[in-house]
This record gives structure tokens, sequence and C-alpha cells, in this order.
């Protein structure tokens, strides 16, 4: 429920350092919101949901409140098994992967501290969509449009001509394989685009997400998900996007298996694929 006013805590963080070593951080500023209400996680209140650490560029986020010792600079690696732990690391702690890294600007607003990239063009299956740039273009100074990466959200939110283009192309791609059946919407969240599961299943194609100077390659696992329909209770397997008047915003089951680096001094988003459950 709603306080109605700005309140914030301060209090001693402890860490633990990349030698194994327990690290205190004291003073570290936390709690601080202007109204919130009646806020759900969803499925995450399973988990017991404490809180959310916030990773933006404001500046009373964690990296700009411990700059010094961060140097502006995390990373992150998700994975989707649940029972794996994964770790954030910041400064001198994140990795640099032996395979290089691919590079893309950060598009920062003063007033919306979100992380948003150039998104330029969408493959599927090894063939771009020649969706008009002007789809993916910010708007009214980051309040609309664009494309975010936002671990917050579990799927893909997509602006609806690109989806829509997205579904086309698949439509026509699972149409060679007549022993596919459209299924109906599921259960949970409102994907579009479904079809009876069915063993086995047909070769699932790949997505790409052409940002600016870098490619996202979303592998098949990660771009459909098997789910519970809503009638017969039959399985079905869908595309894990959700369709989106506002924005694109890229969200945490298509950013797995991938090591990000954010460099806040540079501006610049950094990644590479990588086995997410070796600690990395």
């Amino acid at each position: 429920m709603s306080t109605g006013c700005f309140a914030c805590a301060a209090e001693n963080f402890n860490f633990l350092s990349s030698s194994g070593q327990p690290l205190m951080i004291p003073g570290v500023v936390f709690g601080c919101a202007y109204d919130t209400r009646k806020i759900s996680f969803g499925r995450l209140e399973e988990f017991k949901v404490a809180g959310i650490l916030g990773l933006g560029y404001a500046p009373i986020s964690f990296p700009l409140q411990q700059s010094y010792q961060t140097g502006k600079v995390f990373s992150m690696c998700l994975t989707r098994q649940r029972e794996i732990q994964t770790y954030l690391r910041f400064g001198k702690d994140v990795p640099t992967p032996p395979g290089g890294l691919r590079v893309t600007k950060l598009v920062f607003f003063k007033d919306i501290p979100y992380y948003y990239v150039n998104l330029l063009d969408i493959s599927v299956h090894g063939q771009k969509l020649l969706i008009d740039p002007n789809v993916f273009a910010v708007r009214n100074q980051g309040t609309s449009g664009g494309c975010l990466m936002d671990n917050g959200s579990s799927f893909t939110f997509l602006i609806r001509p690109a989806f829509n283009a997205v579904v086309q192309f698949l439509e026509m791609y699972f149409m060679r394989f007549p022993r596919l059946i459209r299924g109906g919407r599921p259960l949970g969240p409102p994907f579009e685009l479904c079809y009876k599961w069915m063993t086995p299943l047909p070769p699932l194609p790949t997505l790409t997400f052409h940002f600016e100077n870098a490619d996202l390659v979303i592998n098949p696992e990660e771009l459909f998900i098997k789910v519970h329909a809503e009638q017969q209770g039959n399985d079905l397997f869908c595309l894990a996007f959700i369709a989106n008047d506002a924005r694109t915003i890229l969200g945490s089951v298509h950013q797995s298996n991938y090591l990000f680096i954010y460099d806040l001094n540079q501006k610049l988003l950094k990644f590479a694929p990588e086995d997410c459950s070796k600690n990395s």
C-alpha cells in the first residue's frame, strides 16, 4: 500500500568479495519510494521476494552509490534453471569471456532511468523481416517507444508492428509441417501464437535481435515455451513474446545464458553467449 511520501533508510550491507571474503559496505541507502501500492510479482511471490535491488543509473541506484568501488560496471548471467545460483558481479569481479564481447550503445535519458538499446531489425530463421526502423524508435524522451533491457519482466514484450511481422513469418514457417495444429490461448501469459504439443517437435527456428553493431541470438529453447491450454488440457508450445502497444522490452527469459556487462561510464552494453550455470 502507498505511504504517500518519499522515504529511505540507510544500513550496512554485507557482500562477498571476489576473494571469497565478506565485505561490509556502510551507509547504503535503500527502500526509497515515492508511491508503492498493491505491487504484485505474480508467480515470483512463490519465492518470497523480499525486495528489488536498484541497478539503474539514477543517483540512488546501487552502482552509482558505490561507484568508487564498482567503477559503475556490473555484470549478470541468468539461467532458466531455478535451482542454480548465479551471481551479480561488480567492478573488478566482472569476468572477461575468452571469446570476446559484442558491444552496443546504451541510450540514457535524464528522467527515465531505463537501459535502452538501439534495436534496428529482427531476423527469424536467418531471414531479416525488414521492419521499418521507426517502429523501434524512442519517442518523447524515453517515455514511449524504443527497446529496453528489463530483468524484472520474465518474457519479452514486442511492439505490435514488429510482433505481427514475427508472427506472420512463423505462421508461414510452420505451414511446412502439416501435422502441426494451431492451439488456443494458454493458461497464464497471454501468448498469441501457440501450437499443440507434439513429439517430436518440428525443427524450431532461432530469432535474432539486430542491435546497433551487435546481434543477440535467441535459441529455440528460449524463444518457445511449453504451457497448458485453457481448454481441453492440451499442452502447447508458444512463442514466448507478448504484443505491446508502447515499446519493446527484452525480458529475462530471452537474456538467459548470456553474460551481460553494463558499463555505465562508457554507456555500453557488452554481452556474449555463456553457460550461466558455471558460476559466470
